[in-house]
């Protein structure tokens, strides 16, 4: 199984217990080298569990993608510049043996582009791949009020819509790959991932 997560920071020990218990044999955090110095992921209690850094946006991107106008702009920017760290997330998942939990710091963008791709490459439908984009909204609900009422009070209202996971995000990222390298596929054999570790990600959703 693959598991979209947040960050592993805020497990209780039950939860570690049931990651454990539920196969997870490998974690894939991709968030930047300095969300992980900043807020490092304890390691020592989950035995069997093997964690790979393979940051998906880096600390210079990570300081610039605030200046592209709307989130898909956002998104698009990481698929544009950051093939490469897409390669090596999927070559990951790819040579992973048992579960795999891959997180970002809150689950929602860069964790919701790696779930599109790989449900897009195990041949879901678009619009179900939208709506499971969309659930991150249900799930997140409460998180999202904790962030916003944190901000400051004139910016609220922008945070809260840059909050969202409207369907339309996802499948315009979809589109984008679509038009310009056939797909999900195309994407990532451009990156430099063989055709046949491509089917190895395949398989592991079929």
């Amino acid at each position: 199984m693959l598991i979209r997560s947040d960050h592993l920071g805020h497990l209780t020990e039950p939860g570690r217990e049931a990651m454990q218990a539920y196969g997870v044999a490998t974690v894939i955090d991709l968030r930047s080298p300095g969300e992980v110095s900043r807020d490092p992921v304890s390691r020592s209690r989950d035995k069997g569990v093997r964690y790979v850094h393979a940051p998906l946006i880096d600390d210079a991107n990570m300081n610039n993608i605030g200046d592209e106008g709307n989130m898909l702009e956002r998104y698009l920017m990481i698929v544009e510049k950051r093939h490469e760290a897409f390669r090596d997330v999927f070559q990951r998942v790819a040579e992973a043996e048992g579960g795999v939990l891959f997180h970002c710091f809150a689950g929602k963008d860069r964790t919701g582009l790696v779930a599109a791709m790989l449900l897009d490459l195990a041949g879901v439908p678009r619009e179900h791949i939208a709506e499971d984009y969309a659930e991150t909204d249900r799930q997140l609900a409460r998180q999202y009020e904790v962030w916003i009422n944190e901000a400051e009070p004139d910016k609220r209202d922008a945070f809260r819509d840059e909050l969202r996971c409207p369907p339309e995000r996802i499948l315009g990222v979809l589109d984008h790959m679509e038009q310009r390298w056939g797909g999900v596929h195309g994407y990532l054999a451009a990156s430099g991932m063989t055709p046949a570790d491509i089917e190895r990600v395949s398989a592991k959703l079929a």
